[in-house]
């Protein structure tokens, strides 16, 4: 079930939770290290872990070896929304490549000019 269906939307996750399932898959499995990645307080993500943990999308847990520390990670739910998104985004990447062969060169062509007026932006800038 996807995170809007949770929440009873019909629109994506918000951005927020999006980026706190995604910091875990990568991850963060202490609300530590997910504040981290999220540049959150300690408070803030405390909170928001508790609203994921409720919508079904995270699991909290302590630590066997440290049961002062408490564990986060994905629920099969929160995996699902995590995969969503990411078929969600090769499809509008896969929507947005050119389609043909001469479309592949025009695009890798205007992408040499691009690349070559980055570097000169950079080097003229000192960057």
């Amino acid at each position: 079930m996807a995170l809007s269906e949770h929440a009873g939307l019909t629109a994506p996750p918000p951005h927020l939770w999006l980026r706190a399932l995604l910091a875990v898959q990568a991850g963060a499995d202490c609300p530590g290290e997910l504040r981290r990645a999220l540049g959150t307080t300690a408070p803030s993500t405390s909170r928001l872990c508790a609203r994921l943990e409720s919508a079904g999308l995270l699991a909290r847990h302590a630590d066997p070896k440290d049961r002062r520390k408490t564990l986060v990670e994905l629920s099969p739910a929160g995996a699902e929304e995590v995969r969503s998104h990411h078929a969600r985004t090769a499809d509008l990447i896969g929507a947005a490549l050119p389609a043909s062969g001469s479309e592949v060169e025009a695009f890798a062509a205007a992408c040499d000019i691009a690349r070559t007026h980055l570097i000169r932006a950079l080097s003229s800038s000192g960057g």
